[in-house]
């Protein structure tokens, strides 16, 4: 008979020296054979961040994962080690490297893939040209959706946001004179939901209209449930900005789910937008209209040699809307709500815009798109507030190609995420000067060629191949927006900070105002 395991294992403080030191001795040896075979082991950061995943993706699952990065990069300097294998490299020299064409100084034969990061943005098994890791499927895909955002598809595009705003101005001018502040965020959100709704399936979704984000989404027995379409894109985004940090994040979510709201809302958030999206594709493609919109030139790009569309080229314009819903509501009107503080904060640059807008348009008009898209001043405050703000504040990460990559004379290992942190980036003093803290506009115009330079470093879309293709109709949006805001009314800002947070992108959560109409 076999003799009774005892389950009843010692306490180190009972163990005899002599066994302490041997257990002690076996753990040490264990840490340097993981030390030595650790091909990161010269690049400084957090020591947690050595050892595991857990450290960058509690910072992300509690909003502020481009803060702690920045912080390390300010101990540590430009190259850190973010997670056991992520390298975040914060220095001018990275960025066409890291995310352009070129590697080294010379043509790159291998490119700097997406990584196992954007698996986690997969909407319902299909990846979108955003959420695309293949370089060969990215290009087919990117063929099929550039030309729903080329410059000619714009102008189409025009009069659809031009409706959305003047609806936007109409609940806004019923609000001046109000002694109760509102939330402009909310408001700014309710506007680009209706654009990119109106843009994405062919009509707005209300929110302007009725005051409210509840939508109704279809669930898989036909019957439908409200759901805040705000909440839903927000739950989406963060969720997947902390489960692609590391491949077996997915399935702790799905543990943790039990016990933290975070969660569990985060993963019903995603197959809820999903539905919400496919409900609205459906409706549009079975009504069999064409309408110069963004479905309406994907499916037109889909089936111009005859192609039917089927169930596959279904799940495909989903992803594409749900990307389209959930990278352009947030960082839209973020980005805006972010600019009219850092405007009316700063009454000199408020003095000048102003100035500038009513040079070509009255204080009566919603600007147009003409009338603004020219405006220099007006362009030079985008840029310093998306630079100053950095609407995507973290790195977004590729993949070290095969031979690796040799940076500020640190060998990087191929299969090695690699990422250049936006926000950092864009407070990096030598690139921006001795200011890059100061929201000043006149940095962009101070020569030509010195705009040129200083855009290579601005992020918020992205650079290179993979480069986000919504940015011109991001930039159409923010123009009107901020125009029309900043000319039509007095702006009293009620809040003592711009509130904010960091999903998958840096979203502002709130900004009370009081407003009044200005006078001719």
């Amino acid at each position: 008979m076999l003799p009774a395991l005892n389950l009843d294992y010692p306490m180190l403080s009972e163990l005899h020296p002599f066994q302490f030191h041997i257990v002690a001795a076996c753990l040490l040896l264990v840490a340097m054979y993981v030390y030595y075979r650790d091909r990161l082991r010269t690049v400084p950061g957090p020591v947690l961040a050595r050892w595991t995943p857990l450290w960058l993706g509690y910072h992300a699952r509690m909003g502020r994962r481009y803060l702690v990065v920045d912080s390390a990069h300010k101990k540590y300097g430009p190259i850190v080690r973010i997670t056991p294998n992520h390298v975040s490299v914060a220095h001018p020299s990275a960025v066409g490297i890291v995310y352009g064409h070129i590697q080294g100084g010379a043509e790159a034969t291998t490119s700097f893939d997406k990584s196992a990061f954007y698996d986690a943005f997969v909407s319902a098994g299909t990846p979108s040209v955003f959420s695309t890791r293949s370089r060969k499927d990215h290009a087919f895909k990117r063929r099929i959706v550039s030309q729903a955002f080329s410059y000619r598809a714009l102008e189409q595009f025009s009069p659809f946001i031009q409706a959305n705003v003047g609806v936007f101005v109409g609940r806004l001018d019923a609000m001046c004179g109000d002694e109760v502040p509102v939330n402009l965020v909310t408001w700014l959100n309710y506007l680009t939901f209706d654009v990119l709704s109106d843009l994405a399936f062919g009509e707005p979704l209300g929110m302007l209209a009725s005051g409210t984000s509840i939508v109704s989404v279809e669930q898989p027995d036909g019957t439908l449930r409200e759901e805040d379409a705000i909440a839903l894109v927000d739950g989406r985004e963060h969720l997947s900005a902390v489960l692609g940090i590391n491949p077996w994040f997915p399935l702790l979510a799905k543990v943790l789910s039990y016990s933290d709201s975070f969660f569990r809302y985060g993963i019903e958030s995603s197959s809820g937008l999903a539905d919400f999206a496919r409900r609205n594709v459906s409706k549009r493609l079975n009504s069999g209209a064409y309408r110069a919109d963004i479905l309406g030139k994907l499916i037109e790009a889909r089936t111009r040699d005859g192609v039917e569309v089927d169930e596959s080229m279904l799940r495909e314009l989903v992803a594409e809307t749900v990307t389209l819903l959930s990278a352009g509501s947030d960082t839209t009107a973020s980005s805006v709500a972010a600019l009219v503080y850092l405007v009316k904060t700063h009454p000199e640059v408020h003095r000048k815009l102003v100035m500038e807008l009513e040079s070509s348009i009255s204080v009566q008009e919603i600007p147009t798109h003409p009338q603004v898209k020219d405006l220099p001043y007006l362009q030079a405050v985008i840029n310093e507030g998306l630079r100053h703000y950095a609407t995507m504040a973290s790195g977004l990460p590729r993949l070290v190609p095969q031979g690796g990559v040799e940076l500020l004379g640190t060998y990087i290992p191929a299969g090695t995420e690699i990422s250049v942190p936006a926000y950092t980036l864009q407070h990096e003093e030598s690139i921006w000067g001795g200011d890059p803290e100061v929201f000043r506009p006149e940095r962009w115009l101070e020569a030509p060629e010195k705009g040129q330079y200083l855009s290579k470093y601005l992020l918020t879309f992205g650079k290179g191949p993979r480069a986000c293709l919504g940015k011109n109709l991001a930039y159409m949006e923010t123009q009107l927006m901020l125009a029309t805001v900043i000319l039509r009314y007095n702006i009293q800002i009620e809040s003592d900070v711009l509130e904010s947070t960091e999903g998958f992108v840096h979203k502002t959560t709130g900004l009370m105002v009081k407003l009044s109409r200005r006078k001719c």
